[in-house]
């Protein structure tokens, strides 16, 4: 099973439209997916359009509910562990329970079975809730929106993560830098996506263009291949999942 956390600490660069949508293309490609909201905004999760009661990702963290119990089948090949507006009573529960806490979910994972993409869609605000998920991961995508100060700001939080994961002695991977909001009617667009390659090179893999269908879709709580799947979107989206099905996601 990939473990992949898709994260940026900086909000609005396409992390939910990244998590929800790579998760259904690689469902539709017949994978099996489950799909972790780790984010107290739970955008990820209103792909479940009609949340019904049972544990929630905070009730896992605060080892009220297995992870099992919390699993929630949204869509064929595709199951949730939701998130809800106490997620920050997680947080505080794993800092003063300590460093048994912060490995629940890495334990809870490696006792799942069936799944072929485990996906963790994280919150820009960094918390102990990200580390428990980046301990629970062996890989990231990050998605980057094409805009300036992408690279440095990219530079940034992989330096930062990078000292936060040293200092928990836990080894995660970049699989893809993600460019979001390709829009070519903009040249300053193209110049932005160079620098990117330019510094990262092959990590950076396919962007996902500038398209309203995503913000459609989201707002009638579905992905963009049920609401048009004609979309660029959607190809984009799909182009993605491909290259991550294989072994090695790779431009």
């Amino acid at each position: 099973m990939r473990r992949v956390s898709v994260l940026n600490f900086k909000g609005g660069t396409g992390k939910t439209s990244l998590s929800t949508n790579l998760s259904y293309a690689l469902a539709l490609a017949g994978k099996r997916v489950l799909l972790v909201d780790c984010d107290l905004q739970r955008n990820a999760s209103s792909l479940e359009q009609d949340p019904g009661e049972g544990p929630t990702l905070t009730q896992v963290l605060k080892g009220q509910a297995s992870l099992v119990q919390a699993v929630r089948s949204i869509r064929p090949n595709l199951d949730l562990i939701a998130s809800d507006n106490d997620l920050d009573t997680a947080a505080s529960h794993i800092t003063s329970t300590g460093a048994r806490a912060y490995y629940i979910l890495r334990n809870a994972t490696k006792q799942l079975a069936g799944y072929d993409f485990l996906l963790f869609d994280h919150s820009p605000s960094y918390s102990p809730v990200t580390e428990t998920a980046l301990l629970a991961s062996d890989e990231m995508l990050i998605p980057c929106e094409l805009a300036p100060y992408a690279v440095t700001g990219l530079l940034d939080m992989i330096n930062k993560l990078t000292e936060v994961l040293n200092g928990l002695d836990h080894e995660v991977s970049i699989t893809g830098i993600v460019p979001f909001k390709l829009d070519q009617r903009y040249s300053m667009t193209e110049i932005y996506l160079s620098s990117l390659k330019k510094r990262f090179g092959d990590l950076v893999v396919h962007a996902v263009r500038t398209d309203a269908t995503i913000s459609r879709a989201q707002s009638l709580h579905q992905t963009v291949f049920e609401y048009d799947p004609r979309s660029k979107a959607a190809d984009d989206f799909n182009v993605l999942a491909m290259l991550l099905a294989k072994e090695k996601i790779s431009a």
